[in-house]
């Protein structure tokens, strides 16, 4: 490097130019940060950069204390004092990154590149590029990350790779845009004249950049803002709706307790307290029920006397009317008694708000709610309110009429809290600040918030009534900050990236006509672009191409692996016991690869939208009890324990899928205990009935090795495992979640997973079921005698498939004769008489479709059935198959119940034609 000052003064100035600069414009920066401190492009990186290329380690003590200052006044304002040491290491390891990066990228330059403006070689601008400007910049978002998101609560864990990200290409924008920019005015001001060229085109290309990666960075946030806004518009509407229909259902919650207490006009306290438990344990969010018993004024001293004979005169009657001729309500009877005892005996007419609900006359067709009040058996005092549902007096008729004389009233104490928690939980309610209002009272009665510190931006705050029971409340939604960052951070990643492609290609074109000293054409740079995107997605193309071959290769070879063996090793082997087990490690093994294939042509189905869910009525604790069979023994095997909780205890009748929601469990199930070396595996079952349906929650947990939280939103792709290395190390082929995903958002369920790195994880696999009737299911009997009177042709040309077919046909003592292609198989049937005909599809000479189509020309479906035995088993074959003329189809491998079953069939059918 020969870059020398023009005086030793310059030399001076300039490195205390640069190190106030650093400070300078990080603090200028920071005034048009946008959410969470994202800045689009971080300019002191570039000046530690050019100093550290001047001066080498001698710029290390100025960029250390620039950021130290930097970071201190921006973190902790001007204050001096210091709150905890952990401030200081914090703002001591950011700077320790800024100072390492500097170093490495400047002795890059100077011992290596040399100046980007004149480098001595094409390879060496791209060099520059790449290494000086892209990669050695995660040295400083690595670890000034690390320090911010151990010490600052401003940074969550769950974010950090997202911010390393965020600071990295920040850092690598302000090199690529500033370096370049700053050695020119450098050389203008210090530097003796170095033979620089294209000022002019230097300056503006630098200042086109920075404008433009500030710019559209701030529209993109602007953008993503509007985007929130809309959600939360929509989030509001989706929030109204739950509550509605949660207060609907504590309305026919207390509905339900008058219903019943109307249908015995005499009941005793004990009969009361039965029917109330039932409700609240029904439903969580009732705090009490009570009986309110309506009297006139004038009976209070025999309703006194009565109160007197159930609690032993320690229960008084209290709260006076409010007007003379108003009757009173008072609370008889309450559940739970213990915590609501000073209720007993209250005139509910002597407060005005249940007074105007009881005169409601609305409420002889619902309840009516009183507005929200503080329970006072609660500590603190949590919100309620009161529902009121009237009982009628029973009349000598049996319908109810009109004007009936109301007895009483059902009344029911709803703890607001309870209820919208969980209303909450079926929302996105953790996105957004949320606050009920009761009528125009302007303190909340529940928020998620804290209210007192947490004011209100108008561009940010949607507000909705919500009526019901004669009360009104008001909902308050505010989109959170975090939220906003959240999605700011995330769309602003992808922005800064696709910025930072397109500056590290214009500062290479630059340098590289500066080096040229060529004016290079527009029409040069986007076929260099073009060229450049095709080879990069050729490349990954390729790359993806060979990852899915060696892993299947690899899936398909092991169980091969093991049918191929053991296969030999039976032929060397004389005891019949041996023989035995390596049969039945053969069928395992043929069993495996069938599971690959099967999943193959699931996700072949789901890509090509031909996968089909079917409904019927099945046995949800029958399918529990099979899941508890089938990985007891598995999870035995390995050393692990297995436990299967669910509140399932008797029959439960659900419709839908079973095939597809037990295999959505096999695939977690078997994934849980395949990535679990110690500890254990559970499955957790919770089934909710609700008016309409069921809705059943799965949870598979387990003690295994975890998955990173950067990984988990890409498991559900196909061919997808958390690393290379769990392949290697686990086997798979990645299609397992992949296709229960699919399979769960086919049925209407949801799919998701929470998990730790070394602690485990859990899968939450959750479905609606509409309710199922209870049928019997029994398994096929073969009348063996009858199916033995078959004469059969089969059409097979693999000789492996013929023994098969050879043996499964012996085993049923059926007369067959075999051909080993379609022309043969017309040959055949021409000759004799045949009750079915077993035809291959795919064979040499004339496959099984010709063959068929051929015989359909003489012989119809009736006189001469036709069964399809193949292994194309898509939808669209088995369509074609029966389109061709044949009669049914029979998948390949062949199951000997299914061929008994389709034999069996064809017999009766051939029996009654006989008799015919």
């Amino acid at each position: 490097m020969h870059i020398q000052f023009r005086s030793s003064l310059h030399h001076a100035l300039a490195y205390i130019g640069l190190a106030l600069s650093y400070f300078g414009f990080g603090k200028l920066f920071t005034l048009i940060a946008f959410e969470d401190q994202v800045l689009p492009i971080w300019l002191p990186a570039g000046i530690a950069l050019v100093g550290c290329f001047l001066w080498g380690w001698r710029f290390a003590p100025a960029i250390f204390f620039a950021s130290v200052l930097f970071n201190w006044t921006t973190y902790f304002g001007l204050q001096t004092h210091i709150n905890h040491y952990s401030d200081i290491v914090q703002v001591t390891v950011v700077a320790s990154g800024a100072v390492i990066q500097g170093l490495l990228g400047g002795y890059l330059m100077r011992l290596w590149l040399g100046d980007p403006l004149l480098m001595r070689s094409r390879k060496n601008i791209a060099y520059y590029v790449l290494l000086v400007g892209i990669l050695a910049n995660v040295t400083s978002a690595n670890i000034g990350m690390l320090a911010l998101s151990l010490f600052n609560p401003q940074y969550a864990f769950s974010q950090h790779w997202q911010n390393v990200i965020a600071w990295w290409l920040g850092d690598s924008l302000g090199i690529l845009i500033f370096t370049p920019l700053l050695l020119m005015l450098l050389n203008i001001t210090v530097f003796k004249p170095r033979g620089y060229q294209h000022k002019r085109i230097m300056l503006a290309t630098c200042s086109i950049l920075f404008l433009s990666v500030t710019a559209t960075t701030y529209l993109s946030n602007q953008a993503n803002l509007k985007a929130a806004q809309r959600e939360a518009q929509r989030e509001v509407d989706i929030i109204e709706n739950v509550v509605l229909r949660h207060v609907n259902l504590s309305m026919l919650a207390v509905q339900g307790v008058a219903a019943k207490l109307q249908s015995q006009p005499q009941f005793s306290q004990d009969k009361f307290m039965q029917i109330a438990q039932q409700q609240r344990e029904r439903y969580p969010f009732l705090f009490a029920v009570s009986w309110g018993q309506r009297i006139a004024q004038s009976d209070a001293y025999t309703l006194q006397a009565e109160l007197d004979a159930l609690y032993r005169k320690e229960v008084l009657l209290h709260g006076p009317p409010l007007n003379s001729n108003d009757p009173m309500v008072v609370v008889k009877y309450v559940s739970p008694q213990a915590e609501n005892f000073a209720s007993l005996g209250f005139n509910i007419y002597s407060r005005a708000n249940r007074k105007a609900a009881l005169e409601d006359p609305e409420i002889i067709l619902q309840p009516r709610a009183t507005n929200v009040v503080k329970l006072v058996q609660t500590q603190p005092a949590k919100p309620a309110y009161v529902l009121f549902s009237p009982v009628f007096h029973q009349n000598d008729t049996t319908q109810q009429t009109l004007n009936a004389d109301i007895v009483g009233y059902a009344i029911g104490v709803v703890q607001t809290d309870v209820l919208l928690t969980s209303v909450l939980k079926m929302t996105l309610a953790n996105n957004y600040d949320l606050a009920f209002y009761d009528g125009n009272s302007e303190k909340p009665f529940f928020s998620n918030y804290d209210t007192a510190q947490k004011p209100y931006h108008a561009d940010t705050h949607y507000s909705t009534q919500i009526r019901f029971a004669g009360q009104t409340w008001r909902l308050t939604l505010a989109i959170k900050d975090s939220y906003i960052s959240h999605l700011n951070h995330q769309q602003t990643i992808w922005l800064l990236t696709l910025q930072l492609c397109i500056c590290a290609l214009i500062t290479f074109i630059v340098l590289l006509y500066n080096y040229q000293n060529i004016a290079l054409n527009h029409l040069v740079a986007e076929r260099t672009e073009s060229l450049n995107i095709a080879l990069q997605d050729a490349q990954q193309a390729n790359q993806a191409k060979s990852r899915f071959l060696a892993n299947m290769s690899h899936e398909i070879r092991t169980p091969l692996n093991a049918v191929i063996g053991f296969a030999s090793l039976t032929q060397t082997s004389h005891s019949l016991d041996v023989v035995k087990k390596y049969i039945e490690h053969i069928n395992m093994s043929a069993k495996t690869l069938l599971g690959l294939v099967n999943d193959i042509l699931d996700i072949t189905k789901i890509e090509s939208n031909k996968l089909h869910i079917e409904q019927y009525d099945f046995d949800l604790q029958k399918l529990l009890a099979h899941m508890d069979n089938l990985f007891s023994s598995s999870a035995k095997e390995k050393g692990l324990s297995w436990r299967l909780y669910s509140n399932v205890d008797h029959a439960v009748w659900l419709k839908g899928d079973e095939l597809r929601i037990e295999q959505v469990l096999i695939n977690l199930c078997s994934n849980a205990i395949k990535f679990t070396q110690h500890g254990q595996v559970s499955l957790h079952c919770e089934v909710i009935e609700s008016d309409a349906d069921y809705r059943v929650q799965f949870s598979v947990s387990d003690t295994g090795i975890g998955i990173q939280a950067a990984k988990i939103e890409h498991i559900f792709s196909p061919f997808v495992q958390a690393d290379d290395s769990t392949s290697r190390r686990f086997g798979g082929t990645g299609l397992g979640l992949a296709i229960s995903k699919e399979l769960s958002d086919r049925m209407g369920g949801s799919l998701h997973v929470e998990s730790q790195i070394d602690v485990g994880s859990h899968f939450h696999f959750a479905i609606r079921c509409p309710f199922g009737e209870a049928t019997s299911v029994s398994r096929p009997q073969f009348d063996e005698s009858q199916i033995a009177k078959l004469h059969v042709l089969v059409a097979e040309d693999n000789p492996v498939n013929q023994i098969v077919i050879r043996s499964m046909l012996d085993s049923f003592g059926v007369k067959y004769e075999l051909v080993a292609n379609g022309q043969q198989a017309i040959a055949t049937v021409q000759q004799g008489k045949f009750d079915l005909v077993l035809m291959d599809c795919q064979m040499p000479i004339l496959d099984g479709y010709q063959a068929t189509s051929t015989l359909r020309q003489q012989y119809d479906q009736k006189a001469l059935p036709i069964v399809a035995l193949t292994a194309d088993v898509m939808p669209e074959d088995k369509a074609y198959a029966l389109a061709i003329g044949f009669n049914s189809h029979l998948a390949k491998p062949l199951d000997r119940d299914k061929l008994g079953a389709c034999l069996a069939h064809y017999a009766q059918i051939c029996s009654k034609n006989s008799s015919a």
